[in-house]
């Protein structure tokens, strides 16, 4: 860890368990099968309801004014963020990446303009600079199995290390009343936790959803108006 408190890009270089492919690729399988049964519909990305698809776009969206800003978005599903981003940022310059192929050829038929690709952030080095202004993860974690608090560590970095400004990710919570078998919930304590190991700076969210959290990371302080 360098002296700034900051994770070294070498130190984040982390390559994925070799179990975890077995979990993208199951990842990968269950979003292509919803795309079948929903089609183009937030069901498919596995949301409840579309307004809980929006909150939580408006938590990682106050991440920073991303008028003129890059953003890439990490498990982009049909690019709906992309389409919130740009009714409230002008110029916003948007990137999605996502696990599941039916995903992305949907998104790209809504989006044509858009750069979307099917692509795993962890199946490449984190790069010598940042590649993007702010990066994002929206509901990534919740199926990542056993091994989901490391890989969740590890991509976390991995986003870190693209960022020039800020990473706002969520995760279903073990505060919640009920929590869903199958399902990562992660603890908000715990995860500030580890992500000062990453940047001093963070912000915690748990004040939109009884079930979901939002984290923020920042790479400076962020002046207090």
């Amino acid at each position: 860890m360098a002296s700034n408190g900051f994770v070294t890009a070498a130190a984040t270089r982390n390559t994925p368990l070799m179990s975890a492919k077995a979990s993208f690729d199951s990842i990968a399988d269950y979003y292509n099968k919803r795309v079948d049964q929903y089609g183009c519909h937030p069901s498919a990305c596995d949301y409840g309801r579309p307004e809980s698809q929006r909150k939580k776009f408006q938590v990682l969206a106050e991440v920073c004014d991303l008028t003129g800003r890059s953003v890439l978005d990490v498990g982009c599903g049909f690019a709906d963020y992309a389409t919130y981003l740009q009714e409230r940022f002008p110029n916003v310059v948007y990137e999605g990446v996502d696990l599941s192929p039916s995903m992305i050829r949907q998104a790209q038929l809504l989006h044509p303009f858009l750069d979307l690709r099917v692509h795993n952030i962890l199946d490449e080095s984190v790069p010598e600079e940042p590649t993007h202004d702010v990066v994002t993860a929206n509901g990534i974690f919740y199926l990542l199995g056993d091994e989901a608090p490391q890989l969740m560590r590890q991509l976390v970095k991995a986003m870190f290390g693209r960022a020039r400004i800020a990473v706002a990710f969520n995760s279903l919570s073990t505060w919640a009343q009920t929590l869903e078998p199958g399902e990562f919930n992660a603890d908000p304590l715990a995860t500030v936790a580890w992500c000062r190991q990453i940047s001093p700076w963070v912000v915690l969210r748990h004040d939109y959803m009884p079930h979901d959290f939002t984290v923020l990371l920042y790479r400076k302080q962020i002046p207090v108006l």
